[in-house]
């Protein structure tokens, strides 16, 4: 699940010129994400706070992408 997060937020700038999949793959993305996460912290057994921690990169790098997508939008794709 956690490569189908980071594989959606990518997506997302290989689209970025339709501009409708930059407000659907970075919030699918940061779901899929957030359900790996929990499916990490159902697992038994002790965690660690780095492990739960590099668990949760996929989310923000969802929330960075979509971040990033917009602003690139709204300069009006100008470098």
């Amino acid at each position: 699940m956690y490569a189908l997060s980071l594989f959606l937020s990518i997506l997302t700038f290989f689209t970025l010129w339709l501009m409708i999949p930059v407000f659907i793959f970075p919030p699918l993305a940061f779901y899929v994400g957030y359900k790996a996460y929990q499916a990490r912290r159902r697992q038994p057994g002790p965690h660690s706070r780095l492990g739960l921690l590099v668990s949760m990169i996929p989310m923000a790098v969802a929330v960075a992408v979509f971040v990033l997508a917009l602003s690139i939008i709204n300069t009006g794709y100008n470098p």
